[in-house]
């Protein structure tokens, strides 16, 4: 038993999330607060696969920095490996020829099915996280200051805030009444 780009496509409907459906992947993009593209935009374009036959998933956040070479790589890395310890579910990836620098959440599946809960909370996760350390892997690339305190104190706030609109029974993004989704799709 294995998941197919199909039933995530189903997870995407039910969401109401828009996407763009290839072969053998589904893309999508989410507007964040904090981080930009390379193109300055606030997005964040995100890929998902399955491989092995449907056994193996994949959340992937291409081209999120860029960093050839340069003076900070040490302190590039190591904001990289802070932040996958600091949040359990991402996971970075760098292509030493390019300088290319991706999230990604995966797992293997094996013989059970993908969730839509599961599916979920990768694709919020995913978003969140790199919106909420954005301005941390920036000041690393461009300075090679690797400091998490400022980036925490703003997510403890944004947090509080979410909670607070959560007891007054309103929701910031989708208005009253309706549940909670991941950040805003991107037209």
């Amino acid at each position: 038993m294995s998941t197919s780009i199909a039933r995530i496509e189903e997870f995407f409907k039910e969401e109401g999330l828009k996407y763009t459906l290839s072969e053998d992947y589904l893309r999508t993009s989410f507007i964040t607060d904090n981080y930009r593209d390379q193109d300055g935009e606030r997005s964040l374009f995100l890929v998902i696969k399955l491989e092995e036959d449907g056994e193996y998933f994949k959340l992937i956040a291409p081209h999120l920095y860029h960093y050839p070479e340069g003076p900070y790589a040490e302190a590039v890395f190591r904001a990289l490996l802070v932040v996958s310890w600091k949040t359990k579910l991402l996971q970075f990836e760098f292509d030493e020829v390019d300088g290319e620098i991706r999230g990604i959440v995966e797992f293997p599946l094996e013989d059970s099915q993908l969730t839509r809960r599961q599916l979920m909370r990768c694709v919020n996760g995913i978003v969140r996280i790199v919106d909420e350390y954005h301005p941390v892997l920036e000041r690393a690339i461009e300075s090679g200051i690797v400091d998490f305190e400022r980036a925490e104190r703003a997510a403890k706030i944004e947090r509080e805030a979410d909670d607070i609109y959560g007891y007054i029974g309103k929701n910031e993004i989708n208005g009253p009444g309706v549940p909670e989704r991941v950040l805003a799709f991107e037209d």
